[in-house]
């Protein structure tokens, strides 16, 4: 009893003083933009700085104005108090000016899926797109074929993601989005801001990573 007292304590303690320290949450539900998963909300990984939290807004709306009905989704962004820590298991996500983005889905005959992602957390659930990495012994762009077969036959609706990508990459305040190579090239992508996050680092073919 003791212990998720504790941890209840802590939670709103981080939640009270990381707006004091330039830290917001993002939504958690009712909204254009919310994450994927209460879970993130629970854990608090979902802070980012109030010009990254305006930036996914801005993105969000602009989605949803030529797509009305669109619902964009977060996955991690950074812890509420600490500069300098990973979020594990990402490499970066340490400042609060990081944050990935869901893909947006279909269902088999085309129609737009509100809110849903094929993985439970978003993540993992790749597209399979070409990209020419070797295999080294110590990375974290983990293929997790075994993982690939329980996910519900959802498609990538391309015309939504790359609106939210492009929109993105027109605000000046994004200097950095990470998609894997063969994705870009399959919506279309190009410009100085889409890069590839290298072979070391987690896939992109499951989420936009974007940073200031």
């Amino acid at each position: 009893m003791v212990f998720p007292i504790a941890l209840s304590v802590v939670w709103l303690a981080s939640a009270g003083i990381a707006p004091q320290l330039g830290r917001v949450a993002l939504p958690c539900s009712v909204n254009v933009l919310r994450s994927q998963s209460l879970l993130y909300c629970a854990a608090q990984r979902n802070y980012v700085t109030p010009e990254l939290l305006d930036v996914a807004n801005a993105a969000a709306e602009r989605v949803n104005e030529a797509y009305p009905g669109t619902v964009t989704l977060t996955f991690d962004g950074s812890l509420p108090l600490f500069d300098g820590l990973p979020l594990i298991p990402h490499l970066s996500h340490d400042d609060g000016e990081k944050l990935d983005f869901a893909f947006y889905y279909t269902n088999t005959d085309g129609l737009y899926l509100p809110g849903k992602t094929r993985s439970i957390l978003g993540y993992w659930a790749f597209e399979n797109t070409t990209t020419d990495c070797p295999r080294v012994r110590w990375s974290l762009r983990w293929d997790l074929e075994w993982l690939q077969v329980l996910w519900p036959d959802r498609r990538l609706d391309a015309a939504r993601t790359a609106a939210l990508i492009a929109a993105l990459a027109d605000d000046p305040r994004v200097t950095k989005i990470f998609v894997e190579p063969g994705l870009a090239k399959l919506l279309g992508l190009t410009g100085a801001k889409i890069r590839f996050q290298g072979c070391r680092a987690a896939r992109h073919d499951d989420h936009i990573h974007v940073q200031l």
